[in-house]
């Protein structure tokens, strides 16, 4: 078997873990406006469904959340930044607290295990999700507002359901959970230190569509659980103000990500984050976050922002393996992305970081060119970084890689002067078609397909995940698909070792058997055995 390698733009993302006896109280703010940025509470979320919880442990206030009762999710969590250093924190355990008075007024504060209620079954699945509904699944219980970020009691009440949404495990445990601790630490530095207090709002958005789906061994071995009730969130989104006596140290921003395996980060302004969630959540009116959207434009908001991309950026480099990061490419790539992030001309509200690398909005195409020319001019940016696609309005910066998943050698993906998009695919003027819209899968035959400009289609390689069926990661530079093989697959080293994956299509799972599997090729033909099954936290 023959196999090549290509260039990857590695992606975001999150990790949550623990409790004891917690309490809560349900109803109303009022006993927790210290959460809020100027005692204010995020404003447009609420509808007649959702419960205000001032979430209490020990007799007092540890955080807010506002709980969404038919999606059985909260819709976010207000905190602020507990102490750095949290040693001896309590650790993972089975059965998470539920909140008895979301299902009765007047119920105790107190929360507590299901089993230890007097509440059955059913009165606790009518007003929120428990934890049955996480069971045997392939989603992890994420906490909004973070453990890692609280320390001893704070810390505790965080492990509660009320703050929990499902969460994609590896956008769970490594794209968020190294944004968290990146987070906390320029927080720490930059806010805490220096004079400010941290407030956060971490928030979850329901999918209109997708909910924690059964398994097909539940279907035969539990047929009195109901099923599909708790809301598999699209997006999960955080909102940072740093509050400060004197504004010019006073900074805010946002980010946002995709509830999703490969998923990127958007890094924007506070105020363009109330935008984008007005849309997710469809919001009959405007959405606030913070009151006054906490000085977003502050010199100091940028600074702070610099040095975030900064510590990601460098987060990912050490991910890559050191036989890796001597390659000729391997290098260009650090060299140009690190100019991306010292530029002084690229708008900084428009730049998304993807991982190792950056996607830039631009409004217009013509305006992308004269912007690009005057960074290229300004900043002496690679002219890898420079060019622009072909492409559409709002599109990416470059495209490097072909339809069949192979990485684009000197040049990027475009028409040059045929009538379909193509690129070069080694120094010895192979080439290969590339996409030029999504690579999506053709209903009738199963296999992936995408246009490829000229108004034909060609078969293509989703890039989905970097896990392997054994469990092994992929190579940084090569994530699952297929390279013109049959079957999904990446390398695993860079000696050429190589391991199936499970196709995009069939997650790894036992489906009706005593043991765990999956297809490796589509339409279903080909299986192998997996352990990517993940035992929910």
């Amino acid at each position: 078997m023959s196999h090549r390698t290509m260039d990857w733009l590695m992606l975001l993302g999150c990790v949550s873990l623990w409790p004891g006896m917690v309490l809560a109280e349900v109803g109303s703010f009022t006993g927790c406006n210290m959460y809020f940025y100027r005692d204010a509470e995020p404003r447009g979320f609420d509808t007649a469904d959702t419960a205000e919880i001032c979430q209490r442990y020990s007799n007092l206030y540890h955080f807010a959340t506002l709980y969404d009762r038919p999606q059985r999710i909260p819709r976010w969590s207000a905190y602020t930044l507990g102490e750095p250093n949290c040693p001896g924190q309590a650790q993972k355990r089975s059965q998470w607290f539920v909140e008895p008075q979301l299902a009765h007024p007047d119920e105790s504060p107190e929360m507590t295990t299901e089993a230890e209620s007097t509440l059955s079954l059913d009165e606790w699945r009518s007003s929120q999700a428990i934890n049955e509904d996480y069971e045997d699944t392939s989603y992890d219980r994420g906490h909004l507002n973070p453990n890692a970020f609280q320390y001893n009691d704070d810390h505790t009440a965080t492990f509660t359901l009320t703050n929990a949404v499902p969460m994609n495990p590896y956008f769970n445990r490594v794209h968020w959970s190294k944004l968290e601790k990146t987070l906390k630490a320029q927080l720490t530095g930059s806010c805490r230190n220096a004079g400010g207090k941290p407030y956060l709002v971490t928030g979850a958005v329901p999918s209109d569509s997708e909910k924690i789906p059964i398994e097909a061994e539940d279907k035969e071995g539990d047929r009195n659980r109901p099923y599909n009730r708790v809301s598999v969130p699209s997006h999960v989104w955080t909102a940072v103000c740093c509050d400060h006596g004197d504004n010019n140290r006073k900074f805010s921003f946002a980010f946002i990500g995709e509830n999703k395996e490969a998923s990127g980060l958007q890094i924007i302004p506070v105020e363009q984050l109330n935008t984008e969630l007005s849309r997710l959540y469809k919001t009959p009116g405007p959405v606030e976050v913070f009151a006054d959207d906490c000085g977003s434009e502050s010199q100091k908001g940028q600074e702070v922002l610099s040095a975030m991309k900064k510590a990601l950026y460098n987060i990912f480099q050490i991910l890559l393996t050191d036989p890796y990061s001597q390659l000729v490419k391997r290098r260009k790539l650090d060299r140009e992305t690190s100019q991306v992030m010292t530029s002084q001309t690229l708008d900084q509200k428009k730049m998304q970081l993807t991982g190792i690398g950056f996607l830039v909005g631009i409004s217009r195409l013509a305006d992308g060119h004269s912007q690009f020319e005057k960074t290229y001019e300004q900043d002496n940016l690679a002219p890898a970084v420079a060019r622009l696609a072909r492409a559409a309005d709002d599109s990416e910066l470059y495209i490097r890689v072909t339809a069949p998943g192979w990485p684009c050698v000197e040049e990027f993906c475009g028409y040059q002067g045929y009538a379909y998009s193509w690129c070069y695919t080694s120094d010895s003027n192979d080439w290969d078609y590339c996409c030029t819209g999504k690579c999506t899968v053709n209903p009738a035959s199963k296999l992936y397909q995408c246009p490829r400009g000229d108004g034909s289609t060609i078969q293509c390689s989703p890039q989905y995940s970097t896990m392997t069926v054994s469990g092994k990661v992929c190579r940084a530079d090569h994530p699952c698909g297929l390279y013109e093989e049959k079957y999904f697959w990446c390398y695993i080293d860079y000696k050429d070792n190589w391991d199936y994956c499970c196709s995009p299509q069939h997650n790894c799972g036992t489906h009706g058997y005593g043991y765990q599997w999956c297809y490796i090729e589509d339409p279903e033909k080909s299986w192998e055995f997996c352990t990517m099954r993940i035992t929910p936290w």
